[in-house]
């Protein structure tokens, strides 16, 4: 019997990590399996060697890629193949959605979309040759409110909450990579696009605080392309965070220690297909 496709995602957060190293090592006989990242170009620097350390250490081949951005009105997104040293690090891909689609605000989502939905859907689409595939998730048990409802009709599983599969918390995954010789080197807040207008405000105000530059990108964006929009909530832009932060005197704890609690729920996830808040 043909084994189905299952195409598995790699956010670069040590969640999708545990899973997809857990699914080669016990789901490679069933399924015709093939992992991918897709790089934004404003991933953080010790994500992309979180990556490529996994590669190497976990003996499966990650599909690096980005979107490749159609200028033409009305024409999709495709994708490339990239590798770590090619990898975008100046948001190159990032500014050449903006500059088709506008800034991403949380009333024009569609940063998700152009720069990972669009461009998986593209690779997967040649590298199964237009056959169906399943679509992996990393999503935890105690993010099961993050499920898509229509996952079954999309042909999305999500193998760290289903029981035919292996369910884990976020302190299963903290103890996991407690073990390893390597775990991704940044805070539980610094995940995914370290600037993202979708983080809660305290998770930006510490940001700010410590790292000042990493607005650098969004900025230099308000300027070129802002056409009235602000990036952040509360229509507010990146020198209204930069100024409240200092106003700022709370903490944001890591939340890679060991807890079964997911610290500040407010979705800023970029996982595809996922269901927001």
């Amino acid at each position: 019997m043909e084994k189905p496709n299952l195409l598995v995602t790699f956010s670069g957060g040590e969640t999708s990590a545990f899973m997809a190293q857990w699914l080669f090592k016990h789901k490679n006989n069933e399924y015709n399996m093939v992992f991918v990242f897709a790089n934004t170009g404003q991933e953080s620097e010790p994500t992309l060697e979180f990556i490529n350390n996994c590669e190497n250490e976990f003996g499966f081949k990650i599909n690096w890629i980005e979107c490749v951005v159609n200028k033409e009105k009305g024409k999709g997104t495709r994708h490339k193949i990239i590798d770590f040293k090619s990898a975008s690090r100046n948001g190159e891909p990032f500014e050449d959605v903006i500059k088709k689609y506008g800034l991403p605000t949380t009333n024009f989502l569609h940063c998700t979309r152009e720069l990972k939905l669009s461009p998986v859907k593209s690779f997967a689409k040649e590298y199964f040759n237009g056959q169906k595939y399943l679509l992996a998730l990393g999503i935890r048990s105690d993010e099961f409110d993050r499920m898509n409802p229509n996952y079954k009709k999309l042909g999305i599983i999500y193998p760290l909450i289903q029981k035919d599969f292996i369910p884990v918390t976020k302190k299963h995954i903290n103890f996991y990579w407690k073990q390893m010789p390597f775990r991704l080197n940044l805070k539980g807040y610094q995940g995914n696009c370290i600037t993202c207008y979708k983080k809660s405000d305290k998770k930006l105000f510490q940001i700010a605080k410590e790292t000042p530059s990493a607005f650098d990108f969004f900025k230099r964006m308000e300027l070129l392309y802002s056409k009235g929009y602000s990036i952040f909530r509360g229509s507010r832009n990146v020198e209204d965070i930069l100024r409240q932060s200092k106003e700022y005197n709370g903490k944001v704890n890591n939340d890679n220690e060991d807890s079964n609690i997911q610290l500040d729920l407010l979705n800023d996830s970029c996982e595809i297909f996922t269901e927001c808040k």
